[in-house]
């Protein structure tokens, strides 16, 4: 390992900005046993675990939920999980799909309601933040088709892609207008000091799009456009996530920004 000159942040600021690093900068993804089984080995800390081998993950800070007392086993969209046990670890499984008995979108406006920024705090980042000013920070951004599915069920999601494309774009819109405001309230809580925000979306499978590059140019890409531009407004680097084969949409990926 040759001698390190550059705290984590700025490793990544060094590659986000085409610069040459002192070394190339690791990220660590993880399961909960897995990331369990390595600090049991290393007998050690999260952030011991870290410095030890050189990992310069990012510091995700968000909002803190205070809203109305959640239904037990619900989560704050209404949608209900079950834990499946694969191995040694647990996945949650959407077992409930709050919107998918609802046929037009004036039904869902007068049986459901989408959660409200409000319902959250931030007051607590700071705090989050220091001490960590030598990490990268993540905050904010949006993948609110991977909701829509939740909400609707997945084979209802792609069927209204073609069939309801009118509920697609209230629901979406709802769904994108609280990431939004998450995102503002986390960037004008700690100005200037997030580098990195997530706009993701799954748009591939093994060898081709999920979707028509017609249905991700009209339902998808200008919503991320509006979150991408918050972040290079607020000084961010957008980071964006997609499973799967995309090389078809990428150009428009890019020209989103």
């Amino acid at each position: 390992m040759p001698k390190e000159t550059m705290t984590p942040r700025e490793r990544w600021l060094a590659v986000l900005k085409r610069e040459t690093p002192d070394r190339v900068p690791m990220d660590y993804w993880y399961t909960k046993e897995s990331n369990e089984k390595l600090l049991a080995h290393l007998n050690c800390s999260f952030d011991e675990m870290l410095k030890r081998l050189h990992i310069d993950t990012p510091l995700t800070v968000g909002g803190r939920y205070v809203g109305p007392s959640l239904t037990p086993g619900r989560d704050v969209f209404g949608i209900e999980y079950r834990d499946v046990v694969y191995g040694t670890g647990v996945y949650a499984e959407t077992v409930s799909n709050p919107l998918a008995k609802y046929k037009t979108v004036d039904e869902i406006k007068a049986n459901y309601q989408f959660p409200s920024p409000d319902w959250y705090g931030y007051d607590h980042i700071p705090a989050q933040v220091k001490g960590n000013e030598q990490r990268p920070i993540r905050g904010g951004g949006s993948e609110p088709f991977l909701l829509y599915c939740k909400l609707r069920g997945d084979e209802q999601a792609n069927i209204d892609l073609v069939e309801n494309p009118e509920i697609v774009e209230y629901v979406l819109d709802q769904l994108f207008e609280l990431a939004y405001q998450n995102t503002l309230r986390i960037y004008e809580t700690i100005p200037g000091k997030v580098m990195i925000t997530y706009v993701a979306e799954d748009l591939g499978a093994q060898d081709r799009l999920l979707f028509s590059p017609k249905h991700i140019r009209q339902f998808l890409l200008p919503r991320m456009k509006r979150m991408m531009d918050l972040a290079k407004q607020n000084g961010a680097f957008v980071f964006t996530h997609s499973d799967g084969a995309i090389r078809k949409i990428i150009p428009d990926l890019l020209a989103t920004g």
